[in-house]
């Protein structure tokens, strides 16, 4: 009978690491493919964020541009005004 126990519990554990080196080789191959996973989610997210941020920085540039205009003819207005000014 104790030979019977033994041998059942033998292969109770022998099959059991069986089954956890199974399941520890499925859970490295699915973290594998977790990882490349977010790896292209990571490259698509930021190859959108260029783009966004690439649009959005030309029209700040734009945007400066048309207020140094501005502010260019309003210090010539201004000058132009001072002028006139002191001359009468």
């Amino acid at each position: 009978m104790r030979k019977v126990i033994l041998l059942l519990t033998l292969f109770i554990g022998v099959s059991s690491s069986g089954v956890l080196a199974e399941d520890e080789q499925s859970a490295k191959e699915g973290f594998k493919e977790v990882h490349q996973g977010m790896k292209k989610v990571t490259k698509a997210v930021d190859k959108n964020a260029k783009k966004g941020v690439k649009a959005v920085h030309k029209k700040a540039k734009k945007d400066a541009k048309a207020i140094d205009k501005a502010a260019k003819e309003g210090w010539k207005q201004a000058g132009q005004d001072i002028k006139k000014a002191t001359r009468d």
